[in-house]
Protein backbone atom coordinates (compact mmCIF):
# COMPACT_ATOMS: atom_id res chain seq x y z
CA UNK A 1 0.00 0.00 0.00
CA UNK A 2 1.26 3.39 -1.31
CA UNK A 3 2.19 6.16 1.71
CA UNK A 4 0.85 9.49 1.29
CA UNK A 5 3.53 12.17 2.16
CA UNK A 6 2.15 14.84 4.29
CA UNK A 7 3.82 17.83 5.86
CA UNK A 8 2.64 19.37 9.95
CA UNK A 9 3.10 22.72 9.74
CA UNK A 10 2.98 25.17 13.02
CA UNK A 11 2.06 28.44 11.32
CA UNK A 12 -0.54 30.81 12.04
CA UNK A 13 -2.17 32.12 9.15
CA UNK A 14 -0.80 36.21 9.79
CA UNK A 15 2.88 34.46 9.80
CA UNK A 16 1.96 32.32 6.66
CA UNK A 17 0.93 35.50 4.76
CA UNK A 18 4.09 37.10 5.52
CA UNK A 19 6.24 34.31 4.18
CA UNK A 20 3.92 34.39 0.89
CA UNK A 21 4.12 37.99 0.91
CA UNK A 22 7.90 38.41 1.43
CA UNK A 23 9.96 41.58 0.15
CA UNK A 24 13.18 40.23 0.61
CA UNK A 25 15.61 38.81 -2.50
CA UNK A 26 15.61 34.94 -1.56
CA UNK A 27 12.04 35.14 -1.43
CA UNK A 28 11.22 36.98 -3.94
CA UNK A 29 13.51 34.97 -6.30
CA UNK A 30 11.66 32.22 -5.37
CA UNK A 31 8.38 34.28 -6.36
CA UNK A 32 7.62 34.14 -2.42
CA UNK A 33 6.84 30.06 -2.29
CA UNK A 34 9.02 27.37 -0.92
CA UNK A 35 9.35 24.25 -2.30
CA UNK A 36 7.31 21.62 -1.24
CA UNK A 37 8.43 18.69 1.12
CA UNK A 38 7.75 16.25 -1.46
CA UNK A 39 9.09 17.59 -4.36
CA UNK A 40 12.64 16.75 -5.46
CA UNK A 41 15.55 18.60 -5.62
CA UNK A 42 15.85 20.48 -8.93
CA UNK A 43 18.92 19.16 -10.90
CA UNK A 44 20.97 21.53 -13.07
CA UNK A 45 19.90 25.35 -13.62
CA UNK A 46 18.42 25.67 -17.33
CA UNK A 47 17.71 28.76 -18.99
CA UNK A 48 14.46 30.47 -18.87
CA UNK A 49 12.43 33.10 -21.10
CA UNK A 50 10.61 34.00 -18.35
CA UNK A 51 11.55 34.18 -14.63
CA UNK A 52 9.35 32.83 -11.32
CA UNK A 53 8.15 36.38 -10.78
CA UNK A 54 7.37 37.14 -14.48
CA UNK A 55 10.39 39.40 -15.61
CA UNK A 56 11.41 38.78 -19.35
CA UNK A 57 15.00 37.34 -19.44
CA UNK A 58 16.02 37.81 -23.04
CA UNK A 59 19.43 39.91 -24.21
CA UNK A 60 19.00 42.07 -27.63
CA UNK A 61 22.09 41.47 -29.12
CA UNK A 62 23.40 43.99 -32.25
CA UNK A 63 20.89 46.10 -32.65
CA UNK A 64 20.73 47.65 -36.21
CA UNK A 65 20.91 51.31 -35.80
CA UNK A 66 18.33 52.20 -38.26
CA UNK A 67 16.18 49.64 -35.49
CA UNK A 68 18.11 52.00 -32.62
CA UNK A 69 16.97 55.28 -33.91
CA UNK A 70 13.42 54.02 -34.36
CA UNK A 71 13.90 52.91 -30.68
CA UNK A 72 15.21 56.54 -29.51
CA UNK A 73 12.41 58.11 -31.08
CA UNK A 74 9.65 55.77 -29.41
CA UNK A 75 11.50 56.18 -26.47
CA UNK A 76 10.91 60.15 -26.46
CA UNK A 77 7.23 59.81 -27.72
CA UNK A 78 6.71 57.46 -24.43
CA UNK A 79 8.11 59.39 -22.09
CA UNK A 80 4.84 60.06 -19.89
CA UNK A 81 4.53 56.16 -19.29
CA UNK A 82 8.67 55.64 -19.20
CA UNK A 83 8.76 58.06 -16.31
CA UNK A 84 5.81 56.42 -14.70
CA UNK A 85 7.67 53.41 -14.96
CA UNK A 86 10.22 54.74 -12.70
CA UNK A 87 10.29 53.78 -8.76
CA UNK A 88 9.32 56.71 -6.02
CA UNK A 89 12.63 58.18 -5.25
CA UNK A 90 12.93 59.37 -9.30
CA UNK A 91 9.22 60.71 -9.09
CA UNK A 92 10.03 62.25 -6.28
CA UNK A 93 13.24 63.92 -7.25
CA UNK A 94 11.17 64.78 -10.78
CA UNK A 95 8.52 66.10 -9.17
CA UNK A 96 10.81 68.96 -6.82
CA UNK A 97 13.50 69.81 -9.68
CA UNK A 98 10.10 70.38 -12.36
CA UNK A 99 9.21 73.57 -9.99
CA UNK A 100 13.12 73.98 -9.26
CA UNK A 101 13.55 74.57 -12.32
CA UNK A 102 10.51 76.53 -13.31
CA UNK A 103 11.15 78.75 -10.89
CA UNK A 104 14.87 79.47 -11.17
CA UNK A 105 14.53 79.73 -15.07
CA UNK A 106 11.45 82.57 -15.06
CA UNK A 107 13.89 84.05 -11.66
CA UNK A 108 16.66 84.94 -14.21
CA UNK A 109 14.01 86.23 -16.68
CA UNK A 110 12.58 88.88 -13.94
CA UNK A 111 16.06 89.71 -12.81
CA UNK A 112 17.55 90.71 -16.09
CA UNK A 113 14.82 92.12 -16.72
CA UNK A 114 14.47 94.48 -13.78
CA UNK A 115 18.18 95.41 -14.26
CA UNK A 116 18.20 96.06 -18.15
CA UNK A 117 15.48 98.01 -18.35
CA UNK A 118 15.42 101.69 -18.25
CA UNK A 119 12.18 103.14 -16.41
CA UNK A 120 11.39 106.50 -14.63
CA UNK A 121 13.38 107.45 -11.60
CA UNK A 122 12.50 105.93 -8.13
CA UNK A 123 10.24 103.49 -10.34
CA UNK A 124 10.95 99.71 -11.42
CA UNK A 125 9.27 97.12 -13.50
CA UNK A 126 8.70 94.97 -10.49
CA UNK A 127 8.46 96.45 -7.18
CA UNK A 128 11.52 95.71 -4.44
CA UNK A 129 13.44 93.39 -6.99
CA UNK A 130 16.75 94.08 -6.76
CA UNK A 131 18.57 90.56 -6.39
CA UNK A 132 18.42 87.76 -7.76
CA UNK A 133 17.17 85.85 -4.51
CA UNK A 134 14.35 88.18 -5.05
CA UNK A 135 13.41 87.83 -8.18
CA UNK A 136 13.43 83.85 -6.86
CA UNK A 137 11.06 84.66 -4.21
CA UNK A 138 8.39 86.82 -6.95
CA UNK A 139 8.92 83.96 -9.75
CA UNK A 140 7.87 81.26 -6.89
CA UNK A 141 4.92 83.77 -5.96
CA UNK A 142 3.62 84.00 -8.86
CA UNK A 143 3.51 80.67 -10.57
CA UNK A 144 1.44 79.46 -7.53
CA UNK A 145 -0.50 82.39 -6.91
CA UNK A 146 0.94 83.22 -3.49
CA UNK A 147 1.06 86.88 -3.85
CA UNK A 148 2.54 88.43 -0.75
CA UNK A 149 2.22 92.31 -1.43
CA UNK A 150 5.91 93.02 -0.93
CA UNK A 151 6.65 92.27 -4.68
CA UNK A 152 4.40 92.96 -7.52
CA UNK A 153 4.83 93.92 -10.70
CA UNK A 154 3.74 97.55 -12.65
CA UNK A 155 2.41 98.27 -15.98
CA UNK A 156 6.01 99.95 -16.92
CA UNK A 157 7.85 96.73 -18.55
CA UNK A 158 5.55 95.05 -21.14
CA UNK A 159 8.32 92.23 -21.20
CA UNK A 160 7.88 91.94 -17.84
CA UNK A 161 4.07 91.22 -17.55
CA UNK A 162 4.26 88.94 -21.10
CA UNK A 163 6.51 87.29 -19.16
CA UNK A 164 4.55 86.54 -16.26
CA UNK A 165 1.51 85.36 -18.29
CA UNK A 166 3.93 82.66 -19.95
CA UNK A 167 4.54 81.59 -16.66
CA UNK A 168 1.22 81.12 -15.46
CA UNK A 169 0.32 78.69 -18.46
CA UNK A 170 3.69 77.19 -17.86
CA UNK A 171 2.82 76.67 -14.09
CA UNK A 172 -0.86 75.29 -14.88
CA UNK A 173 0.81 72.89 -17.44
CA UNK A 174 3.76 71.53 -15.35
CA UNK A 175 1.38 71.37 -12.14
CA UNK A 176 -1.16 69.02 -14.73
CA UNK A 177 1.61 66.69 -16.03
CA UNK A 178 3.30 66.75 -12.71
CA UNK A 179 0.07 65.58 -10.82
CA UNK A 180 -0.71 63.44 -13.80
CA UNK A 181 2.32 61.12 -13.02
CA UNK A 182 2.17 60.80 -9.44
CA UNK A 183 -1.65 59.79 -9.64
CA UNK A 184 -0.61 57.08 -12.61
CA UNK A 185 2.32 55.97 -10.14
CA UNK A 186 -0.53 55.43 -7.69
CA UNK A 187 -2.97 53.74 -9.43
CA UNK A 188 -0.73 51.27 -11.52
CA UNK A 189 -1.47 47.76 -10.26
CA UNK A 190 2.43 46.68 -10.58
CA UNK A 191 2.01 46.15 -6.55
CA UNK A 192 -1.53 44.11 -7.12
CA UNK A 193 0.25 41.81 -9.65
CA UNK A 194 2.59 41.01 -7.04
CA UNK A 195 0.24 39.41 -4.79
CA UNK A 196 -0.73 37.27 -7.08
CA UNK A 197 1.31 33.49 -6.28
CA UNK A 198 1.79 30.82 -8.12
CA UNK A 199 2.80 27.42 -7.16
CA UNK A 200 6.46 26.59 -7.00
CA UNK A 201 6.09 23.37 -9.12
CA UNK A 202 3.75 22.12 -11.22
CA UNK A 203 2.33 18.61 -10.77
CA UNK A 204 0.77 16.10 -13.01
CA UNK A 205 -1.75 13.97 -11.43
CA UNK A 206 -5.52 12.66 -12.22
CA UNK A 207 -8.05 14.55 -12.59
CA UNK A 208 -9.94 13.71 -9.61
CA UNK A 209 -10.61 10.71 -7.66
CA UNK A 210 -13.13 9.35 -10.39
CA UNK A 211 -11.42 10.81 -13.52
CA UNK A 212 -8.20 9.29 -14.05
CA UNK A 213 -7.34 10.99 -17.03
CA UNK A 214 -3.57 12.87 -16.54
CA UNK A 215 -3.92 16.05 -16.24
CA UNK A 216 -1.14 18.98 -15.65
CA UNK A 217 -2.47 21.08 -12.49
CA UNK A 218 -1.25 24.62 -11.25
CA UNK A 219 -1.95 26.06 -8.09
CA UNK A 220 -2.79 30.01 -7.78
CA UNK A 221 -4.06 32.21 -5.25
CA UNK A 222 -4.35 36.02 -4.78
CA UNK A 223 -3.17 36.94 -1.28
CA UNK A 224 -5.30 40.08 -1.10
CA UNK A 225 -8.29 39.26 1.31
CA UNK A 226 -9.98 43.25 0.77
CA UNK A 227 -9.18 44.42 -3.20
CA UNK A 228 -11.05 41.81 -5.20
CA UNK A 229 -10.48 41.31 -8.91
CA UNK A 230 -12.70 41.43 -11.77
CA UNK A 231 -12.82 39.15 -15.10
CA UNK A 232 -9.59 37.25 -14.23
CA UNK A 233 -8.85 34.91 -16.79
CA UNK A 234 -5.72 32.31 -16.99
CA UNK A 235 -3.09 31.69 -20.24
CA UNK A 236 -1.18 28.81 -20.42
CA UNK A 237 1.78 28.42 -23.11
CA UNK A 238 4.42 25.68 -24.11
CA UNK A 239 7.72 27.59 -25.25
CA UNK A 240 9.41 25.15 -27.24
CA UNK A 241 13.44 24.99 -28.15
CA UNK A 242 15.83 22.21 -29.85
CA UNK A 243 19.51 22.06 -30.97
CA UNK A 244 20.14 23.25 -35.12
CA UNK A 245 22.72 22.15 -37.03
CA UNK A 246 24.94 24.59 -36.28
CA UNK A 247 25.16 23.64 -32.31
CA UNK A 248 22.67 26.20 -31.88
CA UNK A 249 19.81 26.34 -29.16
CA UNK A 250 16.55 28.07 -30.82
CA UNK A 251 13.45 28.88 -29.60
CA UNK A 252 10.97 27.19 -32.02
CA UNK A 253 7.67 27.75 -31.42
CA UNK A 254 5.17 28.49 -28.70
CA UNK A 255 2.43 25.86 -28.45
CA UNK A 256 -1.24 27.29 -26.64
CA UNK A 257 -2.54 24.60 -23.79
CA UNK A 258 -5.79 24.70 -23.37
CA UNK A 259 -7.04 25.48 -19.73
CA UNK A 260 -10.67 26.11 -20.53
CA UNK A 261 -10.80 28.82 -22.76
CA UNK A 262 -13.71 27.15 -25.72
CA UNK A 263 -15.65 26.62 -22.59
CA UNK A 264 -15.28 29.38 -20.66
CA UNK A 265 -13.31 28.06 -17.67
CA UNK A 266 -9.92 30.10 -18.46
CA UNK A 267 -12.19 33.02 -16.33
CA UNK A 268 -12.01 32.12 -13.08
CA UNK A 269 -12.89 32.92 -9.23
CA UNK A 270 -9.91 34.19 -7.05
CA UNK A 271 -12.10 34.49 -4.01
CA UNK A 272 -9.66 31.71 -2.62
CA UNK A 273 -7.11 29.61 -4.17
CA UNK A 274 -7.55 27.81 -7.10
CA UNK A 275 -6.49 24.85 -9.27
CA UNK A 276 -5.61 25.67 -12.73
CA UNK A 277 -6.20 22.16 -15.16
CA UNK A 278 -4.96 21.67 -18.46
CA UNK A 279 -6.14 18.21 -19.39
CA UNK A 280 -3.70 16.05 -21.28
CA UNK A 281 -5.39 14.73 -24.29
CA UNK A 282 -5.03 14.07 -28.11
CA UNK A 283 -5.09 17.88 -28.91
CA UNK A 284 -2.21 18.42 -25.57
CA UNK A 285 1.03 19.84 -26.67
CA UNK A 286 2.01 16.77 -23.79
CA UNK A 287 0.59 14.19 -25.10
CA UNK A 288 2.05 10.80 -25.89
CA UNK A 289 5.25 12.15 -23.32
CA UNK A 290 5.88 9.91 -20.95
CA UNK A 291 7.79 10.43 -17.08
CA UNK A 292 11.23 10.21 -18.57
CA UNK A 293 10.90 11.94 -21.96
CA UNK A 294 9.11 15.09 -19.96
CA UNK A 295 12.21 15.53 -17.40
CA UNK A 296 14.27 15.57 -21.03
CA UNK A 297 12.21 17.27 -23.02
CA UNK A 298 13.32 21.07 -24.02
CA UNK A 299 10.19 23.42 -23.12
CA UNK A 300 9.08 26.36 -20.62
CA UNK A 301 5.44 26.10 -19.41
CA UNK A 302 4.72 30.13 -19.29
CA UNK A 303 1.46 30.67 -17.48
CA UNK A 304 -0.35 34.41 -17.04
CA UNK A 305 -3.15 35.56 -15.24
CA UNK A 306 -5.02 39.00 -15.97
CA UNK A 307 -7.46 40.81 -13.93
CA UNK A 308 -9.56 44.10 -13.96
CA UNK A 309 -8.95 45.80 -10.01
CA UNK A 310 -12.57 46.63 -9.00
CA UNK A 311 -11.44 49.87 -7.02
CA UNK A 312 -9.37 51.70 -10.31
CA UNK A 313 -11.04 49.46 -13.03
CA UNK A 314 -7.33 48.74 -14.72
CA UNK A 315 -6.01 45.67 -15.84
CA UNK A 316 -2.99 44.02 -14.35
CA UNK A 317 -0.83 40.42 -15.80
CA UNK A 318 1.35 38.08 -13.33
CA UNK A 319 3.34 36.06 -15.10
CA UNK A 320 5.20 32.40 -14.01
CA UNK A 321 6.64 29.80 -15.51
CA UNK A 322 7.86 25.75 -15.54
CA UNK A 323 10.67 24.03 -16.40
CA UNK A 324 10.25 20.22 -17.01
CA UNK A 325 11.64 19.60 -13.58
CA UNK A 326 9.55 21.50 -12.05
CA UNK A 327 6.70 19.37 -12.98
CA UNK A 328 6.18 16.48 -10.53
CA UNK A 329 4.39 13.35 -12.29
CA UNK A 330 2.18 11.68 -10.36
CA UNK A 331 1.59 14.00 -7.45
CA UNK A 332 -1.30 15.93 -6.86
CA UNK A 333 -1.69 19.12 -4.85
CA UNK A 334 -3.01 19.33 -1.00
CA UNK A 335 -6.50 20.76 -0.46
CA UNK A 336 -6.43 23.47 1.43
CA UNK A 337 -10.18 25.10 1.86
CA UNK A 338 -11.60 23.28 4.59
CA UNK A 339 -14.06 23.30 6.83
CA UNK A 340 -14.33 24.40 10.33
CA UNK A 341 -17.18 22.36 11.62
CA UNK A 342 -17.50 23.81 14.91
CA UNK A 343 -17.27 27.23 13.59
CA UNK A 344 -18.97 26.25 10.40
CA UNK A 345 -17.08 28.32 7.94
CA UNK A 346 -14.67 27.78 5.59
CA UNK A 347 -11.12 28.15 6.42
CA UNK A 348 -7.74 28.45 3.87
CA UNK A 349 -4.82 26.69 5.28
CA UNK A 350 -1.86 28.78 2.82
CA UNK A 351 0.63 26.46 4.90
CA UNK A 352 -0.37 24.18 2.41
CA UNK A 353 -0.43 25.85 -0.53
CA UNK A 354 2.88 24.64 -2.26
CA UNK A 355 2.21 20.62 -0.40
CA UNK A 356 1.70 17.91 -2.64
CA UNK A 357 1.18 14.20 -1.68
CA UNK A 358 1.97 11.01 -3.90
CA UNK A 359 -1.26 9.35 -6.40
CA UNK A 360 -0.27 5.55 -5.52
CA UNK A 361 -2.55 4.46 -8.64
CA UNK A 362 -1.80 6.99 -11.08
CA UNK A 363 -0.32 5.00 -14.61
CA UNK A 364 3.58 6.43 -14.89
CA UNK A 365 3.47 4.85 -18.40
CA UNK A 366 3.02 7.13 -21.86
CA UNK A 367 0.00 9.88 -21.49
CA UNK A 368 -2.84 8.55 -23.41
CA UNK A 369 -6.50 8.87 -22.67
CA UNK A 370 -9.84 7.86 -23.61
CA UNK A 371 -12.74 10.11 -23.06
CA UNK A 372 -16.48 10.37 -23.75
CA UNK A 373 -18.62 13.05 -24.63
CA UNK A 374 -19.68 13.16 -21.08
CA UNK A 375 -16.61 13.14 -19.70
CA UNK A 376 -15.26 15.91 -22.00
CA UNK A 377 -18.10 17.96 -20.85
CA UNK A 378 -18.37 17.86 -17.25
CA UNK A 379 -14.41 17.60 -16.91
CA UNK A 380 -12.58 19.94 -19.49
CA UNK A 381 -10.06 21.87 -18.62
CA UNK A 382 -10.39 24.06 -16.36
CA UNK A 383 -9.93 25.38 -12.21
CA UNK A 384 -11.48 23.92 -9.38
Amino acid sequence: MCMMKTVTTSMSLAEELERLSGENGAKKELNGWRLSSSAPELGVQRARLVSKDGKTLLNNIQIPERFRQAYKWRYCRNWFHLIIECNWRTICILFLLGFIVSWTIFAVIYYVISRLKTVKKDESCIANVDTLISAFLFSMESQHTIGYGLRYMTDLCPPAYLTLCVQCVVGVFLQTILAGIVIAKILRPKKRRQEMRFSRMAVIGPLDEHDKRPTLMIRLADIQEKLFLAESHVRLYMACSKINSRGDRELIGVKDMNVGYDSGWDRVLLLWPIIVRHVINEDSPLYGMSRENIVKADFELIMTVEGIVEATGMTFQARTSFLPDEILWGYKFKPMVLMNEKLSKYEVHYSFFDQTERVCDFDAQTIETEETEDEHHHNASGFL
